[in-house]
């Protein structure tokens, strides 16, 4: 049976008369849906479910609702909403998802269609492609083939149409069933393709997406919109911390709109496109919850220091936060309150009355000497930290600037050391600033200097950090690892080919499982991949240990990527293997090349004597894995569910079920080291100190 996460009222609660959530949907798609056959059908609780699902291939199987991809891409095409809703302050929607790619995009393939049809058919080289026909004519799997055929037909640069599609999913409010541009309209969540650096996280904030950052690994995430009198709060979570995202159960604040007006709205999820390059792999939607959440429905919200009207004044009493100490120095004013622990969202309304008006945010405030503040004007910006009394501008701009007569929505994120701002939801400078955390540095305000009037409305700072609103169970997250170690080798003592070798800890024999490439340990530390860039390993290779637990393995090894810098032609194909046998693995591993910016991890997949090469799923992780520096992988996998580290980083999380919903799960009977072919082969990369644990 499922584990699962409830909403539980308190003793204190109970008998204090505060009031629960009122739930109005809640979704968890335990109804088995064939594709095609979801839109009209009731949800779990709270009425029907909408959208659009224009090429019938919506399902719902193994507890989550499943988008596959289009052969058309473009919004207004898939997607489930519910509704309409009236706007209220404190209507919350919830959706746990693991979307299919982040860096989804619809565009034209990058090759023709008869080379992309021979790449597939002779696969990652191991299979004589004879054998992969006949093991296709075998495998369950052909009607996904031949609809895969039909999307590169059209998808050449000769039949594609419309517009390239960057981003492709949308969670949130929206008022449509089915909206046109998610990017234009309504209170959502986008996800933004970023190439190299993975998905970017953007919120709708007034005629803008707010960038709240790069690199979203293809994790499973939840993404919390709670609404206001006029516009919404945003928060997002994943199962455990990743970059950007906090672990549930709590979630972190990443936006605010102060401005949409749209009265009746449908909660809603809508894919535009799915894969990349050709790829594909299916959205999974875990939850759906729609709910009344009281402690949304005030004006603040979740805020730790807020206040309606900000007038400066010494001793003034803020409505959340306690007292605002107000000080002058050197031609400025400071208005602080100070909630006593660090602020990750910091909001506030202003209204500019006259041109020569200079005012800002301050942040990370302990004394005055020794504060953060973005300066706004109508000539530009610039984020000043002041240090012991002196100051030093961290970064400027002229590009954006304040309006005369106009109010403007003013936004500073602060997480995990790294500083962002934004005026009326665009980025004011490309990349968050590095800053060092200050823990007692906790106080947030607003600064203007005495020449100017400008009236500062709705301002609030939130926490890093806050609890997720459960409306209805959620199933629990999947955070397994390994307690007990059962093998260990730092590949010291005897230097040989590791086949034949007997690990440190374990007594367990390599064996060269798969492939002619050659493992060489050097008995110092280093297991080498015996190759070079003019000699680079011969295609897919695998070393591996008997494994006696079937339903877990937690595999970790320290990488070492072959060469110095980019340009030098050397690739990484290193990783780690999950082995049934010859017609069932899993490999996980690094893809490291000149030929793209950034960097990859991912998992090919082998199943039923069949490898679907285009199948294949990945994350881009940018500079997490270079040229020369080591890092190290992890990655914990049940048969069906896995989740990958790198460096103790969160970076892909997926279950084989999302890929094949009709395969049973693997058997793992052998783990070990994987050396891949990925469209190239590896020149040299070096493993250190693997680790198997149960």
């Amino acid at each position: 049976m499922l584990q699962r996460h409830d909403w539980v009222e308190t003793a204190e609660e109970a008998g204090s008369g505060v009031a629960r959530p009122e739930v109005l949907v809640a979704d968890d798609f335990q109804d088995e849906r064939a594709r095609g056959a979801v839109i009209g059908t009731l949800a779990v609780k709270g009425g029907v479910r909408r959208g659009r699902d224009i090429e019938r291939q919506i399902a719902i199987d193994h507890g989550a609702l499943r988008f596959q991809p289009l052969v058309r891409p473009g919004w207004g095409r898939q997607g489930i909403s519910y509704g309409p809703f009236q706007r209220e302050a404190g209507l919350v929607l919830l959706v746990s998802i693991t979307n299919g790619h982040n860096t989804s995009q619809g565009s034209p393939l990058p090759d023709d269609l008869a080379r992309r049809v021979y790449r597939w058919l002779r696969g990652p080289g191991i299979d004589p492609w004879p054998g992969r026909l006949v093991s296709l004519i075998h495998a369950p799997r052909k009607r996904l083939t031949l609809r895969r055929f039909w999307w590169w037909t059209l998808s050449t640069s000769r039949t594609y149409r419309g517009s390239n599609i960057d981003e492709n999913l949308a969670v949130g409010w929206f008022p449509s069933e089915a909206p046109i541009n998610p990017v234009e309209e309504g209170c959502g969540f986008v996800v933004h393709a970023a190439e190299g650096e993975n998905g970017e996280l953007w919120a709708r904030v007034g005629k803008q997406c707010l960038s709240a950052f790069r690199r979203l690994k293809n994790v499973h995430v939840y993404y919390v919109v709670a609404l206001r009198e006029q516009g919404a709060v945003y928060y997002a979570a994943a199962d455990q911390k990743a970059h950007g995202l906090a672990a549930f159960p709590m979630m972190r604040p990443i936006a605010i709109d102060p401005f949409n007006k749209d009265e009746k709205l449908f909660a809603g999820v809508h894919q535009s496109a799915l894969g990349q390059i050709g790829f594909r792999v299916d959205t999974r939607v875990q939850a759906v919850q729609v709910g009344r959440i009281p402690e949304f429905s005030t004006l603040f919200g979740t805020a730790h220091a807020a206040d309606a009207l900000v007038e400066g004044w010494p001793g003034q009493i803020a409505a959340i936060g306690g007292r605002w100490h107000f000080s002058q120095d050197a031609g400025d004013n400071l208005s602080v309150v100070d909630p006593g622990r660090p602020s990750g969202l910091i909001h506030g309304l202003l209204a500019i009355g006259a041109i020569s008006d200079v005012c800002g945010l301050v942040c990370r405030f302990r004394d005055n000497d020794n504060f953060w503040v973005l300066k706004l004007s109508t000539l530009g910006w610039a984020l000043v930290r002041k240090q012991s009394g002196k100051e030093i501008t961290i970064a400027t701009g002229t590009e954006h600037a304040l309006r005369k007569y106009s109010i403007h929505s003013v936004q500073i994120l602060d997480w995990n050391g790294q500083v962002s701002c934004f005026l009326d939801g665009v980025r004011l400078f490309e990349s968050s600033v590095n800053a060092d955390s200050v823990e007692n540095a906790t106080g947030v305000g607003i600064w203007k200097s005495f020449d100017s009037e400008p009236r500062w409305h709705n301002f609030e700072a939130h926490p890093c950090e806050v609890p997720i609103p459960l409306m209805a169970p959620l199933e629990a997250p999947w955070n397994q690892l390994g307690a007990s170690l059962s093998y260990a080798d730092g590949f010291a003592g005897i230097a040989g080919e590791l086949d034949r070798r007997t690990s440190e800890l374990g007594d367990g024999q390599w064996v060269r499982t798969l492939g002619t490439g050659v493992i060489d340990v050097d008995g110092l530390g280093s297991a080498r991949v015996r190759a070079s860039v003019d000699r680079p390993n011969p295609g897919r290779t695998f070393y591996s240990l008997p494994w006696d637990l079937p339903g877990f393995a937690d595999l970790e090894v320290t990488i070492e990527p072959p060469g110095e810098r980019r340009g030098q032609d050397q690739r990484s194909r290193a990783g780690l293997l999950f082995w049934q046998d010859s017609d069932n693995y899993v490999c996980v591993t690094t893809w490291l090349d000149d030929v793209h910016q950034g960097a990859s991890i991912s998992v090919f997949i082998k199943r039923l004597g069949f490898e679907e090469l285009y199948d294949a799923v990945w994350t881009n992780v940018a500079d997490k894995v270079v040229w020369g520096k080591r890092f190290c992988m992890r990655v914990a996998f049940d048969g069906n569910r896995f989740a990958i580290l790198i460096d103790d980083e969160l970076v892909m999380q997926r279950s084989l079920t999302d890929i094949y919903p009709d395969d049973a799960a693997l058997q793992i009977l052998r783990v070990g080291l994987a050396v891949n072919w990925e469209w190239g082969d590896d020149t040299g990369s070096v493993f250190t100190s693997f680790k198997a644990r149960r």
